[in-house]
């Protein structure tokens, strides 16, 4: 087993924000080469899940934080990673993640006028049926991510759901052409 492998399930195996979506992250990044956009890195538990995903899969991870995440010395040299610590809102950010990705993970600042302008920014550089994830859409505990997301999909004719029986995890499929 490779160390991210034994990362991811440690990490999986720990009860914390997103344990229990971790699998779903990590069955998308097996995808073969699934390239992935990741907005929010912090202690890296949803990055460990795409990394070792896309260890597997031949793909390849763009992650964007606004601070310096906390994660192992050794993912900095990985070449399926790629990491910018900027606002995801800028115009550095924006170039620095690609178009035609398959997964577009968002689990941020969760206010409503930020994750309105991040799916405005990014949600357009997901490939015809690939997916929009965001993290902390329980109406309950973060009312404005899915305020958010019912706008944006209002405005583009999309519709979005929540994924059974794991509070927090928005899904937005986008259709094929």
């Amino acid at each position: 087993m490779t160390p991210l492998q034994r990362d991811y399930r440690a990490r999986s195996a720990v009860d914390h924000d997103i344990w229990q979506q971790m699998p779903v992250l990590y069955a998308h990044a097996r995808h073969p080469g699934a390239r992935i956009i990741e907005l929010g890195v912090r202690g890296g538990n949803s990055t460990s899940a795409f990394l070792a995903g896309t260890e597997h899969s031949g793909g390849e991870v763009w992650s964007v934080d606004i601070a310096e995440p906390d994660v192992p010395e050794y993912w900095r040299a990985l070449p399926n990673w790629h990491l910018l610590v900027a606002d995801d809102q800028s115009q550095e950010a924006v170039a620095f993640c690609p178009d035609n990705v398959d997964v577009l993970f968002i689990d941020t600042s969760h206010y409503y006028e930020h994750t309105l302008t991040e799916l405005r920014l990014y949600a357009g550089k997901v490939r015809p049926g690939g997916v929009v994830l965001l993290h902390d859409t329980d109406k309950r505990e973060w009312p404005d991510v899915s305020r958010a997301l019912n706008d944006f999909c209002g405005a583009a004719g999309l519709d979005w759901y929540e994924h059974p029986f794991w509070h927090g995890l928005g899904v937005l499929e986008v259709p094929r052409a």
